[in-house]
């Protein structure tokens, strides 16, 4: 099977843009990282790794670009890449450019890719959002940085990708406490309670939240409605293979270049 992704018809349609949120197909990697495993930190073979992520930008057509990635901490850190930055993974979650050539990428494996494209002013952006990026502001970061460099943010569009959904990300009480001090608005939309015979039981909906968080950035937001957890043959999930029994696990990649 040849390396698949999935993308938005909104980014698609921008000028310039080439984008795609990568499943886990197309790759060398075997056993749990089977088989396009794009993440370094793994334990999977750092060869594998490095023929996955040049599958992946081949793909896009984007050969003699340079890829940038991040080492991903849940924060709000965003990094604005030119022409002189290295492709040193730095600690952060978001990185944006107005150049061409450049693919930014995040890694995910449950956790939100979100891309961004300025429809007009040539800037995008790629972050990884999880739970605590999320409520931290991460989406407003982006926006921010990619406003510093030109963008305007009646002209963003935000897709989420790839990412588990409600039904499969169940929390406990203590995190609904953190999510509601955190937020500085209501949450009780994005929580969910079990069945009743299940006490205690509650389910977040982060692509709701992150959609949320764009409209309150005032940017566009779209979700491309891919529940990692349940689509286990397309991609990775933390959280399905830690219900497994397993320590280790594979990352799907997201790209976003100016060709």
């Amino acid at each position: 099977m040849g390396v698949e992704y999935k993308q938005s018809i909104e980014l698609s349609a921008v000028r310039g843009v080439r984008h795609g949120f990568f499943t886990k197909s197309g790759g060398v990697s075997s056993g749990i990282y089977d088989s396009l495993n794009c993440g370094p930190a793994s334990a999977d073979s750092l060869d594998n790794v490095i023929e996955n992520r040049w599958r992946a930008i081949s793909a896009l057509g984007l050969q003699e670009s340079q890829l940038f990635g991040l080492n991903q901490i849940h924060s709000t850190k965003v990094h604005t890449i030119d022409k002189k930055s290295s492709d040193d993974y730095h600690p952060g979650d978001g990185l944006v450019t107005k150049e061409k050539g450049m693919a930014l990428s995040v890694l995910g494996a449950d956790c939100a890719p979100v891309l961004f494209a300025d429809k007009t002013a040539g800037v995008i952006g790629a972050a990884h959002s999880g739970w605590k990026g999320s409520v931290s502001g991460i989406i407003e970061s982006m926006v921010e940085s990619m406003c510093v460099i030109g963008a305007s943010r009646e002209n963003i569009h935000a897709c989420i990708g790839p990412t588990i959904h409600q039904k499969s990300y169940e929390v406990r009480e203590d995190f609904i406490q953190q999510l509601e001090s955190l937020s500085g608005f209501a949450t009780e939309q994005f929580i969910k309670k079990g069945e009743k015979e299940v006490q205690g039981q509650f389910f977040f909906d982060l692509p709701a939240y992150l959609l949320e968080q764009c409209k309150r950035s005032q940017i566009q937001g779209e979700n491309l409605g891919l529940d990692t957890y349940e689509l286990d043959d397309s991609f990775f999930s933390f959280r399905r293979n830690t219900h497994q029994g397993l320590t280790e696990y594979g990352r799907q990649i997201s790209v976003i270049c100016l060709a």
